[in-house]
């Protein structure tokens, strides 16, 4: 119980991954045919991967400033262009020094439905940021090695406890004093026992969330 218990605390702290920044599309040609609004729809299905600037970005640097004011390492800037006959869109993916990962571009023929196209390519952005190690698992990890450190602690002293009720009980005079110390010695060796091994398994298991993932 204690073990699960620091887990869940400390998955619980654990940031998700990290999200991209969406700038909404600078609008050129007819409005009504760009369609701009379908990139912050199809956005809005992936609200676990975007953050919606709800603003153009114009430049490269504008968008890659907005991502670092954000605190976030990657942003998705681009246009809507409305066309007679079609609605023109530009996706590009740049990082917070304006260096750009991947773009797409993709024409949707007026009278087709433009979010779930949209959505595709910011999906196919978003599976371009490069990703670092999963930060849930280095705050789990470090969390369980510390209560596993303190387990480790608390089984060590019952063990000095229950030596000193072991000796208690070889000095005892009488049959009162003997039951009474070597009870206490049987409680307090089996609790250490129980927590050195959970405290072991603590700490085994900190170190592989924290090296292994």
């Amino acid at each position: 119980m204690p073990l699960t218990s620091a887990l869940v605390a400390a998955l619980a702290l654990a940031a998700g991954p990290d999200r991209t920044l969406l700038c909404r599309p600078v609008v050129s040609g007819d409005p009504a045919l760009a369609r701009a609004e379908a990139v912050p729809d199809a956005a809005r299905l992936l609200a676990d991967r975007f953050l919606d600037y709800r603003i153009p970005c114009t430049t490269a640097g504008e968008a890659a400033r907005a991502a670092a004011r954000a605190g976030l390492s990657h942003v998705v800037w681009g246009s809507a262009e409305g066309r007679a006959e079609e609605s023109s869109f530009l996706l590009v993916l740049s990082d917070a020094q304006a260096v750009e990962v991947a773009r797409r571009t993709l024409e949707v023929p007026s009278g087709v439905e433009a979010e779930g196209p949209v959505r595709e390519a910011l999906r196919s952005l978003e599976r371009q940021v490069p990703r670092s190690a999963p930060r849930w698992s280095r705050v789990a990890g470090w969390a369980l090695v510390g209560v596993g450190a303190a387990a480790l602690a608390a089984g060590a002293v019952l063990a000095l406890q229950a030596r000193d009720e072991a000796a208690r009980a070889g000095a005892a005079s009488d049959p009162g004093a003997y039951r009474a110390a070597h009870d206490a010695w049987t409680r307090k060796r089996s609790a250490s026992a129980a927590t050195l091994a959970a405290g072991g398994v603590a700490v085994g298991a900190g170190l592989a969330l924290r090296f292994a993932f």
